[in-house]
């Protein structure tokens, strides 16, 4: 993408100096928090906090915040994003300096994954084998196709996006747990998957992203949800036109809010009253639950199965 003369020159600007040529380097490998960043470049807080500063000004990163830490990522789109992606892809890799920050981003990584010998509970495990399962189910019901945008919410972000992530050019993955989104954020960013951003937050937080997603998976979400309309009505704002959503529901859990004590025809029923067109529905069972996947489309025109 051909850029003005203006917005080149304050990208490079922004990137002119050693420290924030490193940082750009890290962050090409995921989200750090900023004391990871000073952890890592061995310099003081508000040295590397006016490094992002600049670099966020310039379009070439991205700022979040999580609860009390906040966040920093590559941006995802614009033209600060092509102009980092292109300096990144002229940056020699072996130098031995910027080899030494990835030695440290990695020993972090690990650290939030928590394979520096922090054991996995009992309910993690049986979580993580579920969701590998149900990886390969979601992998299914989308054919295997590429898509340009990607959003999950739910319980197993890391193994879900270990088969999805590859799929999608953007992918955001949102759990209420703290601890598996660090865990996700390790994993899928010490696998190469950058582009994963994983957040703490609820679904709720969704609802201003209009059409911004090709494919929504909603994993085990709506069963717990006082009004699991409204959380349909928000995904079908935040799908594309023709875009698609892959529901997996507790069968168990629906069979004990449904009327007529059939699941199928209540989770049918909340689709429609969306404005989302159910186009298939199968039950599924894992070593750990007996469930519902369906599929949907943003847009009428699919017949129902």
């Amino acid at each position: 993408m051909v850029q003005p003369p203006e917005q080149l020159l304050r990208g490079l600007r922004a990137i002119a100096d050693g420290s924030r040529l490193r940082l750009l380097s890290l962050l090409a490998r995921g989200e750090f928090a900023v004391s990871e960043l000073t952890e890592v470049l061995g310099q003081s807080q508000p040295r590397v906090s006016r490094h992002l500063k600049l670099m966020t000004e310039a379009g070439l990163l991205e700022r979040f915040r999580e609860l009390h830490w906040v966040y920093y990522r590559l941006a995802a789109d614009g033209d600060g994003a092509e102009l980092a992606r292109t300096l990144l892809g002229l940056l020699d890799r072996d130098d031995p300096l910027f080899a030494l920050d990835r030695e440290r981003a990695a020993e972090l990584l690990a650290r939030r994954a928590g394979v520096d010998g922090t054991s996995t509970t009992a309910s993690q495990a049986a979580l993580s084998s579920d969701g590998d399962e149900l990886a390969r189910v979601a992998d299914a019901e989308l054919e295997g196709q590429g898509f340009d945008s990607l959003l999950y919410a739910g319980p197993a972000p890391t193994v879900m996006l270990r088969v999805l992530g590859p799929r999608a050019r953007r992918v955001v993955g949102l759990s209420d747990a703290r601890p598996e989104v660090q865990r996700a954020r390790a994993s899928l960013h010490g696998a190469g998957l950058a582009h994963c951003v994983l957040q703490q937050g609820d679904l709720p937080s969704i609802a201003a992203m209009a059409s911004t997603f090709d494919v929504v998976v909603l994993d085990r979400v709506l069963g717990r949800r006082a009004r699991p309309e409204q959380v349909l009505a928000d995904v079908a704002r935040v799908l594309r036109p023709a875009g698609r959503l892959v529901l997996i529901e507790d069968y168990d859990a629906l069979a004990a809010r449904a009327a007529t004590d059939n699941p199928l025809a209540l989770l049918r029923d909340w689709l429609a009253r969306s404005g989302l067109q159910c186009a298939r529905m199968r039950p599924v069972d894992t070593g750990q639950a007996h469930l519902l996947v369906a599929t949907a489309a943003a847009e009428p025109g699919q017949a129902a199965a």
